[in-house]
C-alpha cells in the first residue's frame, strides 16, 4: 500500500485519481481547499475505498495553510511515497490580478510558489519512502506558446497580465522545477510533469460561469476530455512499475518536449532560487 498525496482533490482530475487510488488500497491523502467541498468528496471517495482516505485542509495561496497541512501530513503519515501536485487556479473571468496573502499574483503563488513550498515541506515524509516521487502538472496549452519565458523581472507586474498568461507562466515554471528537483535529488527521488490537454469541467464549475461564458464555453467543454481519463493517467504514474516514462510526458505517457526555455539551465537555476527566496527559503531533505 502507498501513501499518496493529491492536491485539489475535491473536484475534476485530483477527485478522480483519489477514486482510483484509493479503490486499488492506498492510502489517499486528499488536500482540498474548501473544506465542505473537500468533506463531500472525502465520503465519495471513501464510498469506493479500499482503505480510507484522509482529508487535509490546504490552501495553495496561503503560507500558513501550507504549513499546517504540511503538519497534519507528518502527524498522519510515517512516509509519503507519492506527491501529486495536481491543484491550480484558472480563472478566465478575472480582468485583473489577484494578490494572494503573500503578496504576490494568485496565479503564480497557487500555481508554482505553493506546490514549491508544499513539496519541500513534505520532502522529509517522501525521503521516509523506498522509492518516493513527485508528480507535477503542466498544461498542453503550451504549445501555443512556443517562446514563453519566465518573466523575473515581472512576475508580479500587473501590466501583462491576462489569465491566461498567468496560468501558462506558472505551469512552464512547473516544468522547470520538475527538471531541477530531479537533478538535485538525483538517485533519491523519482520526478514527472504530465502536460494535460483539455479536460471536461464537472457541471458544477461550469453551472457557476457567467451565462454567456458558459454558453460560449459549452462545446470546447464536450470536445475535452474526461476527467477520469487523466484521474488514471495520474493513477498509473503514481503507481508505475519501474522507471518512470519521462520528466515531461502526455495524457498517455508517451515523453514529449517541453518548451525551449525549460531546458535554459542558468534560468531554472535563477528560478529555483526566485522560488526559495519567495517561499522564505525551506530546507528541502535532498
Amino acid at each position: 500500500m502507498l501513501s499518496i498525496a493529491i492536491t485539489g482533490a475535491g473536484s475534476g482530475i485530483g477527485l478522480r485519481a483519489a477514486r482510483a487510488l484509493a479503490a486499488a488500497g492506498h492510502h489517499v491523502l486528499a488536500l482540498c481547499r474548501d473544506p465542505d467541498r473537500g468533506r463531500a468528496a472525502l465520503a465519495d471517495i471513501n464510498a469506493r475505498a479500499a482503505h480510507p482516505a484522509d482529508l487535509v485542509q490546504a490552501d495553495l495561496s496561503a503560507p500558513a495553510s501550507i504549513e499546517a497541512a504540511a503538519e497534519q501530513l507528518a502527524r498522519t503519515a510515517g512516509r509519503l511515497d507519492v506527491l501529486i501536485n495536481n491543484a491550480a487556479v484558472f480563472d478566465q473571468t478575472l480582468r485583473a490580478p489577484q494578490f494572494a496573502v503573500d503578496g504576490h499574483e494568485l496565479s503564480w503563488t497557487t500555481n508554482h510558489l505553493g506546490p514549491f513550498l508544499l513539496t519541500a515541506r513534505l520532502s522529509r515524509l517522501l525521503a521516509a519512502a523506498d522509492r518516493p516521487r513527485v508528480i507535477n502538472v503542466a498544461s498542453k496549452g503550451l504549445l501555443s506558446m512556443p517562446r514563453i519565458r519566465i518573466r523575473f523581472d515581472q512576475l508580479d507586474d500587473p501590466s501583462w497580465y491576462s489569465p491566461t498568461r498567468a496560468y501558462y507562466h506558472a505551469k512552464l515554471a512547473q516544468i522547470m522545477t520538475t527538471f531541477t528537483l530531479a537533478e538535485r535529488a538525483a538517485g533519491h527521488l523519482e520526478t514527472t510533469c504530465v502536460r494535460v490537454p483539455a479536460v471536461r469541467l464537472d457541471p458544477d464549475r461550469v453551472a457557476a460561469m457567467p451565462w454567456l461564458q458558459r454558453t460560449l464555453y459549452a462545446p470546447k467543454n464536450r470536445m475535452a476530455a474526461p476527467a477520469e481519463r487523466l484521474g488514471e493517467t495520474y493513477a498509473r504514474l503514481a503507481t508505475w512499475d519501474g522507471n518512470l516514462p519521462g520528466p515531461y510526458v502526455d495524457e498517455d505517457l508517451r515523453p514529449v518536449r517541453a518548451p525551449a526555455f525549460a531546458y535554459d539551465e542558468a534560468a531554472r537555476e535563477r528560478l529555483w532560487t526566485v522560488s526559495q527566496a519567495a517561499t522564505g527559503h525551506p530546507t528541502w531533505a535532498w
